[in-house]
């Protein structure tokens, strides 16, 4: 009988992890909107293409007294909306006195910049045509091509980006917004390179002097970083595609692109921190979990560092900056792709602030009024 018992009661667990991971807390978007930091509300949550048409916007319009436009976009792979009450909800976070706010960089770009902070969503419409899987690749290509995968090509994972949605970063480089910058996509994540913008990394070597090499998720990291490097730097194109192996290497390569008169110096980077994935597979998004509030503050902590050595450019008064750190999906248990508000909610935080005209109108959790 007591054999029985056990197997029911892990039965019903199993049961009750299961309906988690369909379901989530139906509550998960209300009690984050509640938080008092956001400059919007769940019903404006900004889209994610919306993100990168600010971007393209941004580049696009006449620059303030002359300064030399620049754009820092930061991400924070798999960093849920609630974490950010970790450095945000602590007494004394505006002040710098605040546990880890000193050296966060969100709260760092919210008081040194006058940022805006706000409610973001990652999945598209959930049951509409452009719902897309709430994962790494969607996301950040939904980010960064200013459309929805539906348009882009990226749905899911294991896709190719269409060349006709380009990145902000190669159109930026090709001078779509009227000049040519200096562009850069630095990332740890193989498939970035080998199949989501490997039509970008091809375009790069179609106007380099390097023969094409096939790359793939069984190449070495070595052979995929030599072949973009050897392309990056070839290019006619001014766009490094950098394959760094972890956090520490990543930040390093990005503290080198805001290194003014560095050797690799550049107008327009984007970079993917790691850490808050990486521990919510493997321990558990939320929270909840020691270590995905650590892998949280990890990247945070890099980030202040990167603003600050932003901050010290000896230009920077002089120069017209556009900061950006958001999210590509939230998670729930040790997962994410699914539609459940855990993995759908996700923030933004600028320097400039996010204008109305960007926001979304009626935004339920799930999809937006008509």
């Amino acid at each position: 009988m007591k054999k029985k018992f056990i197997c029911f009661i892990l039965v019903v667990a199993v049961c009750a992890l299961a309906l988690t991971a369909c379901y989530g807390d139906k509550n998960y978007l209300k009690d984050v909107n509640a938080y008092g930091f956001w400059d919007n509300d769940a019903a404006t949550s900004v889209a994610q293409p919306s993100i990168g048409q600010y971007v393209r916007d941004f580049l696009s319009s006449p620059s303030v007294d002359n300064k030399p436009k620049k754009v820092a976009f930061i991400g924070y792979d798999g960093c849920r909306a609630d974490a950010l009450i970790n450095v945000l909800a602590t007494p004394g976070w505006e002040e710098g006195t605040g546990d880890t706010s000193p050296y966060s960089g969100i709260a760092e770009l919210l008081k040194t910049q006058g940022a805006g902070i706000y409610l973001a969503y990652a999945g598209g419409s959930k049951g509409g045509e452009n719902e897309q899987h709430t994962s790494t690749a969607p996301g950040w290509a939904a980010l960064t091509s200013g459309e929805w995968g539906i348009v882009n090509g990226v749905t899911d994972n294991g896709m190719y980006k269409s060349i006709d949605y380009k990145t902000f970063m190669l159109e930026a480089a090709i001078g779509e917004f009227g000049e040519k910058y200096r562009s850069a996509f630095a990332a740890s994540w193989q498939e970035h390179f080998v199949k989501t913008y490997l039509s970008e990394v091809e375009y790069l070597r179609e106007n380099s002097e390097v023969e094409k090499k096939e790359i793939n998720a069984d190449s070495s990291y070595e052979e995929v970083s030599a072949y973009l490097d050897a392309v990056s730097a070839s290019s006619t194109v001014d766009m490094d595609f950098k394959f760094v192996k972890d956090d520490a290497a990543l930040h390093e390569y990005l503290l080198s692109c805001v290194e003014e008169g560095g050797n690799n110096e550049r107008d327009v980077i984007f970079g993917i921190y790691e850490a808050t994935d990486h521990s919510g597979h493997d321990t558990g998004f939320g929270n909840d979990n020691y270590r995905y509030i650590k892998g949280f503050r990890d990247e945070d902590s890099r980030c202040y560092q990167l603003l600050r050595a932003i901050y010290s450019r000896p230009s920077f008064e002089n120069e017209d900056w556009l900061i950006i750190i958001t999210a590509d999906h939230g998670g729930i248990q040790t997962w994410h792709g699914g539609q459940t508000l855990e993995e759908r909610t996700t923030w933004i935080v600028c320097n400039k602030g996010v204008p109305e005209k960007y926001f979304s109108s009626g935004y339920d959790g799930y999809a937006v009024s008509e």
